[in-house]
């Protein structure tokens, strides 16, 4: 990419998971691992085992949930809690884990673009609706947290303890957020902001706090991701300058025998939980501007850095004429 002058963009706003990095690229693998050796463990089919794991990833509204195995799978267990934690809830999280550093990369281009942002000095941050603590593992296992000035995800909340046998069952999943915490401390991100659930995108109130922090109104803003529903709605809702997607690695778009799993093997037992978690766009945005800039690969989405109109390109030039 050349070099380019100052733009009339300010802040540089994106989603992370399908949209920089695979997150199911490192899942996958260790759900297919893991699965069969915990139905074992447990006297259960994979069928049954993937169902019950799958429910509780819909009503959580994540598949990073650290309590999701214990709520699962306890009913199943005859043994102590702690040979649960050694034999069925470590393994499989260690599992994710190891995986995620393995097969968790950068999409082609996304540190290029990354990287030429940072010589426009123009602030990215990243607008997730992964839990704070997996937002932050991902984007520095993947080498991509030093690009960012700013992080948005969600926060993530123990169940209630009436869905499991007693508050040991709940201690590995907090303990695994502490340590996942602690080993990514030195991130090295300057605003880390842990959001509410109900500010779960397309509320706009996640990137309106980005751009409070940041001192940017919402047509110096544009916000790249690969869900319409989401990343293309809150563009919309927020006012901002536009949107631009990113569809080639979305779901949609995974290997055939990845998406069997996700849609087959961890199907929920029911569809109440569909969309949970997901919270309703304002009706009407808080200015008119459109949606869709454009999509492609990520890289693309630096061509729209540019300005509204000839009058801010001749201040900005003649500025450099001045200190010529």
């Amino acid at each position: 990419m050349k070099q380019k002058i100052p733009t009339q963009v300010r802040l540089f706003a994106t989603d992370n998971d399908h949209t920089m990095v695979g997150y199911f690229a490192g899942a996958v693998p260790a759900w297919r691992e893991q699965l069969p050796k915990i139905a074992k463990r447990l006297g259960i089919s994979e069928e049954v085992a993937g169902r019950k794991l799958g429910t509780v990833f819909a009503r959580f509204a994540t598949h990073d949930y650290p309590w999701a195995v214990a709520l699962a799978f306890h009913q199943y267990w005859k043994g102590t809690v702690k040979d649960f934690v050694r034999l069925i809830e470590k393994p499989f999280w260690d599992a994710q884990d190891k995986y995620r550093i393995k097969y968790v990369k950068p999409y082609n281009g996304v540190e290029k673009a990354l990287t030429e942002l940072q010589k426009l000095a123009i602030p990215a941050v990243v607008v997730s609706d992964a839990p704070m603590f997996m937002c932050i593992a991902r984007l520095a296992s993947s080498g991509l947290a030093k690009y960012f000035q700013g992080v948005y995800a969600l926060e993530c909340k123990a169940p209630d303890l009436t869905l499991v046998p007693s508050e040991e069952w709940l201690r590995f999943g907090t303990r695994r957020i502490a340590t996942l915490n602690r080993k990514y401390k030195d991130h090295g991100v300057k605003i880390v902001r842990e959001l509410p659930i109900d500010h779960e995108k397309p509320d706009p109130r996640g990137i309106q706090l980005a751009m409070k922090d940041f001192s940017v109104h919402p047509g110096q803003v544009i916000h790249v991701g690969d869900s319409l529903p989401k990343d293309g709605v809150l563009g919309l809702t927020a006012g901002l300058r536009g949107f631009f997607y990113t569809p080639y690695h979305a779901i949609s778009h995974l290997p055939a025998e990845y998406l069997e799993y996700i849609t087959g093997v961890l199907k929920p037992e029911t569809d109440e939980f569909d969309g949970h978690g997901a919270t309703a766009a304002p009706s009407k945005p808080l200015v008119s501007a459109p949606p869709m800039l454009g999509q492609g690969s990520f890289g693309n989405a630096l061509d729209h850095l540019g300005f509204y109109n000839q009058a801010d390109y001749l201040e900005v030039k003649q500025e450099r004429l001045f200190r010529a």
